[in-house]
């Protein structure tokens, strides 16, 4: 070697040895880049420690130098972990900077690499004072560079890195958001072939994956694991990043596989893990994070395939992980907390108690190194809480019951924990505590005051949707259950009303009247009202974006969405501060029974509550609160009901056989429900005879059935403890039912099969009700200006011809004057949105959708298009009244996810219309004009008139004039699909 032989011929003290000796450290270090054989990295390094010694200050050289040693520690402190050479390293940079002479750029350099070595710091010793250090030299740096400056990149790429570390210790979601924001910029100065190009991929995907698990966006999943198969591709071994891609992509893919269940996706997780794992031999200081990547993964297919040895694999990679992560190791809790996860898997499959009590150990000194303020002890002391829970069962021991109960507080009181993360412990504090401990009510209530937190207003209309979609479906239904069990009625209420059709209140709060605001707090009032404005209206903004998607324009969506958040923060903190004034202090929060109670001012409401541990009834009233019991009905057996009716309305509103097949699945049903009374066993042999006969009665005997079994079972208990007898002018009466209650037509309950009916119309007239404060506030009063808006489409492509329609409007025509009708024939949706703000009544005769996959999709199809519940919910509609769907589905809910209520008749109630009347299926074509002329007839009818107004209908009679009109239908002996689906909404 050339070098080499040089520095032999140049003993000290010749001048030109510094020169060889750094030349022969120049090439021991390529050659260690090529080979990766630590020896030479070692020979490098000793030999500028010789150079610097024998350049001293003020030599021109001696800060060259030292650059190039802290360059070649730092390289050795990468491949060994080797604290000493970073500390080393550090020390040069102080020095440097030191000097008085260092010039801007020279300075840039020094800040950056000291920030790098800053945040390498952090990794190993915990220091968060190193990682406020690093973040603000960063930012110093950055403002040296201009914004095309070549080596902006780099500390784009460290900044965001930086935030991102801190994001993960404190849970700020700012961080975050600001680090995608530096990772992009940072890829944008990285276009191919650029050498760090694979490293901002990488980097980004990182970032793109930590946002996705707070905020679930699938997109944000997608984009990570294209990002790090495009790394992947720049990386062939034997790449020195190509680890890294592999462990973050096989992270992503697990991560996939718990979304999708595709179990391709986790094998090709746990092989990129290995794969990883390999390119990391000792003394490589990131195996760690290999193999406890590659411990998570096994233990995810273990818990898919019940392989133990998966699962004792993953307790060995995470012993190796934790002993590879010594005190104060950054991400040594996170390992303890993985550890005791897996040891109470074990446990559970073996029963052997020292892993029980390994598990608890671990958890409980993961806890000990995690600060106060640290996201992860909400995982921590879930995982805590589980294994306490699980030794309780087995030993019985009280203590252990309550630590795990404080534990799981400990959990949903983490406020630095993403929304979701912290709705799961609650949920699981619930789930253990019900029945079994005193703080099962309070388990429940934080589960259900953390569901306006996962649908944040800062988040798109279908977002929301989305977020309370995931997994709080029956949350209130089982925590009015566990009330009703403590005999806590009123409670019960609350519950429910907080906890079911939040989205529907959430949007609802954006709306609210600050009149009252306005004169206590002027400045106050005028934010809350400005930001409410901003959000409602963000709400309705486009956020769907694709892989191939702009960077521009996904750094714009991107640049939205943290507005959005931060105007949501403003929101909330405004809040805040209007609550603390004196007769504010619940304002916007959820109504408590003493307000709730006025919605029984006009007639008892019957909510109908469906749980897994049982079903009830609670009738509010005036004088507050009854429980009625439904012994003899379980929530399976609700759920076969709903499946039961199915059968009768699958033939689309027709009067027809059933299917085979469906004949023989209803049948089936049937026979697994229980007997209750002889009536309902008596029924049931009435349809087993009609099916035998194959008569065109099977659907009749299936509704026959069905509402009798309602009457016996849920109906007449109901009536029996309100005491109502048979009336000519029935009073009303609003029904709310919950989970698969839902679905079932209680206003049509009764017994049919006998000449002498017995039914609910006979006592009440009824109407339901999404939730109780949808029965509350003012009706509005009809002025000189009222008018009626009927839209008629009786030809849709792709759908069939409704041709009574237009006769619908005649018979519409012979009730209301015409100055006070704006008749839409055919309707687009440009012209009912134009009409809708000044409308008081708005009829539509046409074609309904609704959509199971996005109920925000669910419409009333025009001649243009859809009228979408998204595009309804957005519209300012300040004279709403009353609104009449006659088209089909228009109150079928979404079966997933019932407690939301998000229907076009919902929609439209929520959205400021007072009543409506829905459909819970099909209707038949020739049904809509006969309902129309009836209804209309009532409502415009001024000698029956509740009102003194001379001008405009009624619409307080609306249910009176539906109930009517479903009479005079009947008369006609027309079959129940075809009576049975109108129902009237709200008052």
């Amino acid at each position: 070697m050339i070098h080499r032989q040089a520095l032999l011929l140049r003993p000290i003290p010749h001048g030109l040895r510094v020169a060889s000796l750094d030349g022969l450290a120049a090439t021991l270090y390529a050659r260690f880049r090529r080979t990766d054989d630590m020896l030479n990295l070692d020979e490098a390094i000793l030999l500028l420690h010789e150079a610097v010694n024998a350049c001293p200050a003020p030599h021109r050289y001696h800060i060259d130098l030292i650059n190039n040693l802290s360059a070649v520690l730092i390289t050795r402190f990468d491949k060994t972990g080797q604290l000493p050479d970073l500390h080393a390293a550090m020390e040069r940079h102080h020095y440097v900077l030191q000097d008085t002479d260092t010039n801007d750029k020279e300075k840039a350099n020094q800040l950056f690499s000291l920030a790098t070595n800053l945040l390498k710091r952090v990794q190993q010793s915990a220091q968060i004072t190193d990682l406020e250090r690093a973040i603000s030299l960063t930012h110093e740096v950055l403002a040296l560079l201009p914004v095309h400056h070549p080596n902006r990149s780099p500390v784009c790429n460290n900044l965001a890195a930086a935030l991102t570390t801190r994001f993960e210790q404190s849970g700020q979601w700012e961080d975050l958001y600001e680090a995608i924001s530096f990772h992009r910029e940072a890829l944008e100065l990285r276009p191919a072939p650029h050498l760090d190009r694979p490293i901002s991929l990488s980097n980004l995907a990182s970032a793109l994956e930590t946002q996705f698990e707070q905020s679930s966006q699938r997109q944000d999943l997608d984009e990570a694991i294209s990002l790090y198969r495009d790394a992947l591709k720049l990386e062939p071994a034997p790449h020195p990043l190509r680890s890294i891609s592999l462990n973050n992509l096989a992270n992503a893919l697990r991560t996939q596989f718990n979304q999708s269940g595709q179990r391709e996706d986790l094998d090709e997780a746990i092989s990129c893990n290995q794969e990883a794992l390999e390119l990391r031999p000792a003394p490589h200081p990131l195996p760690s994070s290999s193999l406890n990547n590659l411990a998570s993964a096994l233990w995810t297919r273990f818990n898919q395939s019940g392989q133990r040895k998966d699962l004792d694999e993953a307790i060995s990679f995470n012993h190796q992980a934790l002993d590879l992560r010594p005190a104060p190791h950054l991400l040594r809790s996170m390992s303890m907390n993985n550890l005791a996860g897996v040891l109470h898997t074990r446990f559970n499959q073996s029963a052997q108690r020292e892993d029980l009590n390994e598990a608890i150990s671990y958890s409980q000194q993961a806890l000990e190194l995690q600060p106060a303020s640290h996201p992860g002890r909400c995982s921590s002391s879930r995982n805590l809480a589980g294994a306490l829970t699980t030794r309780f069962e087995q030993s019985g021991q009280l203590e252990d019951l309550d630590k795990a109960m404080d534990a799981f507080q400990a959990a949903v009181t983490c406020t630095a924990a993403s929304a979701s993360e912290r709705f799961g412990a609650a949920k699981s504090w619930a789930h253990y505590a019900d029945s079994n401990h005193k703080s099962s009510l309070d388990a429940y209530q934080a589960a259900i005051e953390l569901l306006p937190r996962l649908a944040m207003l800062g988040l798109d209309l279908q977002s929301r949707q989305q977020a309370i979609a995931s997994g709080s479906d029956g949350l209130a239904r089982d925590a009015a259950a566990c009330a009703i069990r403590s005999a806590q009625y009123e409670k019960a209420v609350e519950l429910l009303e907080e906890g079911r059709a939040v989205f529907w209140s959430q949007a609802l709060q954006l709306r609210t009247s600050t009149v009252d605001l306005r004169d206590a707090a002027p400045a106050l009032e005028d934010k809350l009202r400005r930001t409410s404005i901003a959000l409602e209206q963000g709400s309705l903004r486009d956020v769907s974006r694709d892989l191939s998607n702009s960077p521009q324009k996904v750094m714009s969506i991107e640049g939205e969405a943290s507005h959005f958040r931060r105007l949501d923060d403003d929101w909330l903190t405004t809040l805040e501060k209007v609550r603390q004034l004196d007769g504010f202090q619940d304002f916007l929060r959820p109504s408590r029974l003493s307000t709730l109670q006025h919605a029984a001012d006009k007639g008892p409401v019957v909510i109908i509550n469906a749980s897994e541990t049982g079903c009830a009834a609670l009738i509010i009233t005036s004088a507050g609160v009854q429980h009625v019991p439904f012994p003899d009905l379980s929530f399976t057996e609700v759920t076969k009901l709903v499946k039961i009716l199915r059968g009768a309305i699958s033939q689309g509103g027709r009067d027809a056989l059933l299917l085979d097949s469906n004949r023989a699945h209803v049948e089936g049903l049937i026979q697994q429900m229980p007997f209750i009374s002889d009536t309902v066993q008596l029924l049931r042999l009435s349809f087993e005879r009609s099916v035998r006969r194959g008569t065109s009665a099977q659907p009749n005997g299936i509704f026959r059935y069905v509402l009798g079994f309602l009457w016996e079972s849920v109906v007449e208990p109901v009536i029996r403890t309100l005491g109502l007898e048979r009336a000519a002018v029935p009073p009303n009466l609003w029904w709310c039912p919950t989970g698969p209650f839902a679905f079932l037509p209680l206003h049509a309950a009764g017994l049919y099969h006998t000449e002498e009916t017995e039914s609910i119309s006979d006592y009440v007239i009824s109407s339901y009700t999404p939730t109780i404060k949808a029965l509350l506030g003012d009706i509005p009063v009809h002025n000189d200006s009222f008018k009626m808006m009927v839209v008629i489409q009786s030809e849709t492509p792709g759908q069939k011809s409704l041709p009574y329609t237009l006769e619908e409007l005649r018979k519409i025509e012979t009730h209301v004057p015409e100055e006070e009708l704006v008749k839409l024939v055919p309707g687009s949706v440009k012209d009912v949105m134009l009409n809708l703000p000044a409308t008081s009544i708005a009829h539509f005769a046409c074609h309904g959708h609704q959509n199971s996959q996005n109920p925000l999709e669910s419409a009333l199809l025009l001649k243009d298009g859809p009228l979408k519940v998204s595009q309804i919910m957005g519209q300012s509609i300040p004279h709403a009244s009353l609104a009449f769907l006659s088209a089909c589905e228009t109150a079928m809910g979404d079966e997933n996810l019932p407690d939301e209520v998000i229907h076009l008749g919902a929609t439209l109630l929520f959205a400021g219309f007072r009543g409506v009347v829905a459909t819970m299926w099909s209707i038949a074509d020739v049904d809509g004009p006969k309902i129309a002329d009836t209804f209309y007839e009532s409502i415009f009818d001024k000698a029956s008139s509740n009102t003194t107004n001379s001008s405009g209908p009624d619409t307080t009679r609306a249910a009176r004039a539906l109930h009517y009109a479903v009479i005079k239908l009947r008369s006609e002996n027309v079959s129940f699909v075809r009576w049975v689906p109108f129902i009237h909404l709200g008052r």
